[in-house]
């Protein structure tokens, strides 16, 4: 039924497309879409065209109606909202809206404010309310200079800080507007109200507070959500801070922790439910703290980028005479009152045993899979309570302990509103998972991420996809990956993790007695999947002519053989016959372009087959080039043939790095990586 779904939506996408003149998919027009498609149907076979079509459909599907150009993924991430949207919504649905600003000596840039506001707003919508809180006769008689039909001051009659200040607004404000708590020091955009109820109203999903990206005057990014800081716990920062204000990650609308009080877009029917914010702080905490109690009210918390106004961030501080006092206040108030819900969190069932739960999109064919499954299987003969759950209807291909729980569920939505009742540490374990998990920890158990690999190489071409991609990698997170080459990527965007790569059971993967080698068969896995960069292995093997070797593949794609008489394939082999097929091939290959880890190589050197592979990244680990592989450059087809002759040719290389290979495997045997597991999950907080 999902299938047919997909299908009509696309359909309706193609005519509406066709209606606006617009026949082109990919830059490419139909007729020369189709002699494409004809051609890879006879290139590769039904199986693989039907793959690929189906690929192509979600793909597809994925830019968003009415979005413009943006993905739209079934997780509910969209890529961004435009204003092509948002204008038309707003001019039908608009609602009435008081800008509640507290003011603390800060005429020169309260006026600013107060003037861009004017420019971008509709005064038939919109009340500006000032609510004084230096409480000077001199600050009225300058604030008086700004009242008009729309803008009004209230005059507090004497300083009670800032968290007073603000409730005053909330309660002077009309009882029927929403509200939005906005800084003196911000400069409103042309837009940004607009696009902050679409957020509120149209986009977000239970969203009770709306936030902005915030800019600093030089147009670097101040804000895109909130978060705790990872380094100082005590702290919060900020999203993507610094960098430049078309930071792709940065446009993608998503629920935060907290969006900063610089400017805060609150519904009325939140306000009503929780009320105002605590005046116990006396400065500092007071936007996250009431971020979090919408959270446990029921309400989300969305940053919703379309909306962008610049902030002069801190403009009033330094007139403050006791400020660090005030906030070391807030912090220990905050901490006291929020510290167990952040750092005590139950993740154990009724005996005591820890509780995991790995999150999946699919249980098919994938070496990040099959990880995962080796991985339950092992925690769950150490003590853990496994559970894995996926959007798969049909049972697991893969084996799994009878004490590991499998649920499946029609759809994210399903999925999400389940695991947020749970008591667990939760597992993301692909980027589409990533958004889900952590929506469903905010408020119980603890977000984990498996990061198999930065999975921005599977679109290399599509900035968009890589930024959609990227903005799931949550500070909220504790991190695990599976390569020293996944670690450094996730590092450069800031984040940490622990190194637990993938092992191998030496009890399947070892060298067999009464199996003879074979003296001229070259091993590759057979998959047409780009990062595999088969072609460079297919060419590189025919460059030898009529002396290349035979050429045995396994997978599931078996129409691969009929690229080549030579070519023998292996459907879907046991993990016992892969074994065999090591134990008898000559050499294995492996031409990737990108890899998170690569464990067919690492199998193949645990039976002891000698490797050549290229440097994919994720191999570095292992695969020492010269010393247990030989080891080409990326699309250097000669490179290659040359090195298939040379172990063609010479029985004491192969011997030589078949001995070192086995020597490198035995460090990734599978006791070995779940002492690392084990202790990983035994005291994650």
């Amino acid at each position: 039924m999902n299938k047919f779904k997909i299908l009509f939506r696309v359909f309706k996408k193609i005519l509406r497309r066709a209606a606006h003149g617009n026949f082109k998919y990919r830059g490419k027009g139909p007729i020369r879409t189709i002699f494409l498609a004809t051609l890879y149907l006879f290139r590769f076979g039904p199986s693989a065209f039907i793959r690929k079509f189906k690929h192509e459909l979600i793909s597809f599907d994925r830019r968003a109606s009415g979005l413009g150009d943006s993905w739209a993924l079934p997780n509910g991430l969209v890529s961004g909202v435009s204003s092509e949207a948002i204008t038309p919504w707003y001019a039908k649905h608009a609602k009435p809206v008081t800008i509640v600003i507290p003011s603390y000596n800060d005429f020169e840039v309260l006026a600013s404010c107060v003037d861009s506001l004017k420019t971008t707003t509709d005064p038939e919508m919109v009340s500006i309310l000032i609510v004084d809180d230096y409480c000077t006769s001199a600050s009225r008689q300058y604030l008086k200079t700004l009242e008009d039909g729309q803008v009004k001051v209230l005059y507090r009659k004497q300083n009670g800080g800032f968290a007073k200040a603000v409730n005053s607004g909330l309660e002077a404000a009309d009882k029927k507007h929403d509200v939005v708590l906005l800084n003196s020091d911000i400069i409103a955009h042309q837009g940004w109200l607009e696009a902050l109820q679409y957020g509120a109203y149209e986009f977000g999903v239970d969203t009770g507070i709306v936030g902005p990206k915030l800019l600093y005057p030089d147009g670097r990014i101040q804000s895109a959500g909130g978060h705790r800081n990872t380094d100082q716990p005590k702290w919060f920062d900020h999203y993507y801070r610094f960098q430049e204000s078309n930071y792709g990650p940065a446009n993608v609308p998503h629920y935060c922790l907290f969006m900063t009080g610089a400017c805060l877009y609150i519904k009325r029917e939140l306000l009503d439910y929780v009320g105002g914010v605590d005046t116990n702080f006396e400065f500092a905490f007071e936007d996250v703290d009431l971020c979090l109690r919408g959270w446990e009210a029921g309400y989300r918390t969305l940053y919703f980028p379309s909306a962008t106004l610049t902030h002069v961030e801190s403009a009033t501080r330094a007139k403050h005479k006791t400020m660090s006092v005030k906030e070391k206040q807030s912090i220990d108030y905050f901490w006291n009152k929020w510290g167990d819900w952040f750092d005590k969190r139950r993740v154990t069932n009724a005996a005591g045993k820890r509780r995991i739960i790995f999150v999946l999109q699919t249980f098919g064919l994938s070496g990040g899979i099959k990880n995962i499954f080796e991985q339950a299987n092992r925690l769950s003969e150490r003590n853990f309570d496994i559970e894995i759950w996926g959007l798969d209807r049909d049972r697991p291909i893969w084996d799994f302990s009878d004490k590991i729980k499998i649920r499946t569920f029609k759809n994210y939505d399903r999925l999400t509103q389940a695991l947020s009742h749970e008591d667990a540490i939760k597992v993301a374990t692909w980027w589409e998972t990533a958004f889900p998990v952590w929506l469903a920890s905010v408020k119980r158990g603890i977000p984990v991420y498996m990061v198999s690999e930065f999975e921005t190489w599977f679109y290399p071409d599509d900035i968009v996809a890589q930024s959609v991609v990227v903005s799931c990698y949550r500070k909220e997170f504790r991190n695990l990956t599976i390569s020293s080459s996944n670690q450094e990527e996730l590092r450069a965007i800031g984040l940490e993790a622990t190194l637990l790569p993938c092992g191998y059971d030496d009890k399947i993967y070892h060298p067999l007695k009464n199996v003879e080698r074979q003296a001229n068969v070259m091993l590759a896995v057979g998959r047409s999947f780009f990062q595999k960069n088969f072609p460079m292995t297919f060419r590189g093997w025919k460059l030898l002519g009529d002396k290349r070797p035979e050429m045995w593949l396994y997978g599931a794609e078996p129409e691969m053989a009929r690229l080549d008489r030579k070519i023998t394939y292996f459907k879907k082999p046991q993990n016992s016959e892969v074994n065999k097929l090591y134990n008898q091939a000559t050499f294995f290959v492996q031409t990737s372009r990108h890899e998170g880890f690569c464990l067919p190589i690492l199998e193949a050197m645990a039976a002891g087959c000698p490797v050549i592979c290229t440097d994919a990244h994720g191999n570095r680990d292992f695969s020492l080039a010269g010393k247990n592989c030989l080891m080409v450059e990326q699309d250097d087809e000669q490179a290659l043939s040359e090195a298939i002759k040379k172990l063609q040719s010479s029985h004491a290389l192969r011997q030589r790095l078949a001995a070192e290979g086995l020597k490198t495997a035995r460090q990734f045997r599978w006791d070995a990586i779940m002492k690392i597991a084990e202790k990983f999950y035994s005291e994650v907080v």
